[in-house]
């Protein structure tokens, strides 16, 4: 697979509002801001049960602090109400992608994945 064959990140600006694919200096096209980056950090002692689990449990529980319904979240991150309803039941393990989109709806500004050997 050639890395012209990989899905590419689309990030929106948070001072313009241009949409775009992130570039090797991830500053936004036209305003030159950096563009928002995410980091996940998870525990994999935490995660021994399953690592969709815990997410799943993640999302829902800030989805339930925001008061927003599944559809609501669905509709802000561009999926459907009933794929979320399979991330937080761990029937699936989402995409990195729709994590920072998910994080970003849930008004969530860090995320740190870090994998400790």
């Amino acid at each position: 697979m050639s890395s012209s064959d990989l899905p590419r990140e689309v990030l929106i600006c948070p001072s313009c509002g241009l949409r775009q694919f992130v570039g090797a200096t991830a500053l936004c096209r036209r305003c030159r801001v950096p563009l928002p980056m995410a980091q996940l950090e998870i525990s994999l002692a935490a995660i021994r049960p399953n690592l969709a689990t815990v997410i799943g449990n993640t999302i829902r529980e800030l989805r339930l602090r925001r008061g927003f319904s599944q559809s609501t979240l669905a509709r802000r991150i561009g999926s459907h109400r009933t794929h979320i309803s399979r991330i937080e039941r761990a029937q699936v393990t989402p995409t990195p992608a729709l994590l920072v989109r998910a994080a970003l709806a849930l008004g969530v500004d860090r995320i740190l994945l870090r994998v400790r050997a």
